[in-house]
């Protein structure tokens, strides 16, 4: 099979896969589910360890495949993703997060990490167990603020503490995966080299972020309309290529980039733009991470047991993270637990983080797979549970 063949197979693929994705996210919206769920299980299904391979041999083609084409646009699907997460944020609302937010999202990361750390160093290497543990860190806020939005529930206290330490969140999260990086990088562990290594990575985010926040806008600024979505891509993948360069993962280069931009005078257009490509492209990713995971894995005890042990310590360690800053906010214990329920699914930051894992080879498929797990059950878990808790908190406040 010749290369254009090939690329025509991968474009009829990624046709049939996305269009899929829709399809199954129509059907699981009604149940407040996040499109990541839908995307997540078309492929697992279509990939080529289920019904994907069977396909294949059938027909005798190499339909759904993981080669190296369906890769590239699974990584364009990631920078978009976490550009377009930073964009949303903005440097203004990571500083109006509040203090309470702050550490919320603060404590509601960084608690899972360290449970998921220890309990899995028993089991693996600390290196496997640092990155599943950095993996279990970020929230994902698509099934929340959809319930949010849906109950117009703003001004209420509990999506308050929750926007605000989304807002914040994704930033701890994306520093814990540069820590935990550095340090697998270190040959000699000390405390002193330890916390050097930290501290520089840290300086080195928050050089980048006030530079990018001091250029970038003011840059765009100067950029015709007809041309200012065009060059927005321009400055991110060439800022993602300077930070590779500088050892920084392209992932927080592009949430940097995308804080930057969210400050420029033409951001409204840009948000605009990125929100039209991840309507193509951003479903790619999590399609992608679906196809890496083999259906076996769900059959394989060991794994199921062990991501039921990544779920269980993923939603204790962010609702103890969340809820005292919950209820020293809202001073209800009630909202308190809707808000740390409401912080409960894990998503894109996480799937990304374990998929640098495998790439990498920290992580092989059965770790891997684990981390898919318990990222399908907490968004299973907290999209569901906040739902409901929601409709039940309406039906008191309105009796």
């Amino acid at each position: 099979m010749n290369t254009n063949d090939i690329v025509i197979l991968t474009l009829l693929e990624l046709s049939i896969l996305l269009t899929a994705s829709q399809t199954v996210r129509l059907l699981t919206q009604k149940y407040y589910l996040p499109s990541i769920f839908a995307e997540l299980l078309v492929g697992i299904i279509l990939s080529p360890y289920a019904v994907g391979g069977i396909i294949n041999e059938v027909f005798n083609v190499h339909l759904f495949d993981i080669n190296s084409y369906l890769t590239l646009f699974a990584n364009f699907s990631v920078i978009l993703l976490i550009f377009a997460a930073g964009l949303s944020h903005g440097y203004k609302n990571l500083k109006s997060s509040g203090l309470l937010g702050f550490l919320a999202a603060t404590f509601g990361a960084v608690i899972p990490t360290i449970l998921v750390y220890f309990t899995f160093g028993i089991i693996y290497p600390s290196q496997v167990s640092a990155l599943m543990g950095a993996a279990s860190a970020a929230t994902s806020l698509a099934a929340t603020s959809s319930i949010i939005e849906d109950f117009k529930l703003y001004r209420r206290n509990f999506a308050r503490i929750v926007i605000s330490a989304a807002a914040i969140d994704d930033v701890v999260s994306l520093i814990i995966l540069s820590v935990v990086l550095e340090i697998l990088s270190i040959k000699i562990l000390s405390f002193i080299t330890i916390f050097y290594n930290i501290s520089l990575t840290i300086i080195s985010w928050v050089i980048v972020l006030f530079l990018s926040i001091i250029i970038i806008p003011r840059i765009l600024k100067y950029i015709r309309d007809d041309l200012v979505n065009d060059v927005s891509l321009v400055i991110l993948f060439l800022v993602v290529f300077l930070m590779i360069l500088l050892g920084f993962e392209p992932i927080i280069a592009a949430f940097i980039v995308g804080i930057a931009v969210a400050e420029s005078v033409k951001s409204s257009r840009i948000t605009s733009f990125t929100s039209s490509l991840l309507a193509i492209f951003g479903p790619v990713f999590f399609i992608y991470v679906g196809m890496e995971t083999p259906i076996s894995i769900f059959i394989n005890v060991d794994d199921v047991l062990l991501g039921l042990l990544m779920t269980f310590l993923a939603i204790i360690g962010k609702i103890a993270g969340i809820f005292p800053f919950a209820f020293l906010y809202t001073k209800d214990l009630k909202e308190s637990f809707l808000a740390s329920v409401g912080m409960l699914p894990r998503g894109e930051v996480g799937l990304i983080i374990a998929t640098l894992g495998l790439s990498s080879a920290i992580l092989d498929v059965n770790q891997f797979s684990q981390v898919v797990i318990m990222a399908l059950l907490t968004t299973l878990i907290g999209g569901s549970l906040f739902s409901y808790l929601v409709r039940k908190w309406i039906l008191e406040h309105s009796a």
